[in-house]
């Protein structure tokens, strides 16, 4: 009989047990099903912002691409002008450069001006027997016309407005004063430079009057750049539409 009712109590205990399981199963699920409106509403939102952060973050991706874009086109546009500046400051003279050409040397004729001086003190002149500035200028006039490059006088570099004139005994170029010898020197074809020195008319002169002048050809010259600078007092600049 004990057996009996220890049988009978054991199952009125699990029947309970698994009735109270039930039953908060049943809870469980009946308060989960009441919260799901909300967990999807919730859902919903998050989904909502994923797809507006995916929507900025292509935007901002575009957004860097262009400007990457820009950004490259703008140093090789910034390359371009560098290129143009390098290039007018060659044209202009205000670059160094190197290349084959000719130097042209000239110098006062001391032995004759001695000789001259010692036969004939009394007509002697000694301007006679001294390089002039237009000697330099005609010449360096005629290095030009036979497609010179480039040209220097005694390291002066010559550009657009440079000067070759007279003070004194000596030379100014650029304002600098020069004394003999003076040293031409120019880049371009050495043959064609040279040809045209030799026929030059104040070359010949200076040849036939026994002054000690040179030509020398090179396949490699270096002449400075131009360290002067430039007067600009009555140009202007012409604004599109011819406006000043």
């Amino acid at each position: 009989m004990r057996k009996i009712y220890l049988s009978l109590l054991l199952i009125s205990l699990f029947s309970g047990l698994l009735v109270a399981w039930q039953w908060r199963s049943h809870q469980a699920t009946a308060a989960i099903e009441r919260k799901d409106p909300e967990l999807i509403d919730i859902i919903h939102s998050l989904e909502k912002e994923d797809a507006s952060l995916e929507n900025t973050i292509a935007d901002l991706r575009s957004q860097i691409e262009a400007l990457q874009k820009d950004r490259a086109q703008g140093k090789g546009r910034l390359a371009q002008l560098q290129q143009e500046i390098e290039a007018l400051k060659l044209a202009a003279g205000l670059t160094p450069v190197t290349g084959p050409g000719i130097t042209v040397t000239l110098d006062d004729n001391n032995a004759g001006a001695q000789a001259a001086k010692n036969s004939s003190p009394a007509t002697y002149n000694p301007e006679d027997y001294i390089i002039h500035d237009k000697n330099v200028l005609y010449l360096v006039n005629e290095l030009k016309a036979a497609g010179a490059e480039a040209i220097a006088v005694n390291g002066q570099r010559i550009v657009t407005s440079s000067d070759i004139r007279c003070v004194g005994t000596v030379i100014l170029v650029n304002s600098t004063r020069l004394a003999p010898p003076y040293e031409v020197q120019a880049i371009g074809n050495p043959d064609s430079l040279e040809a045209a020195i030799q026929k030059a008319v104040d070359f010949s002169y200076l040849k036939s009057r026994d002054f000690p002048v040179k030509v020398t050809k090179s396949q490699n010259l270096t002449l400075p750049a131009y360290k002067g600078g430039f007067s600009q007092d009555y140009v202007r600049l012409v604004k599109a539409g011819g406006q000043q």
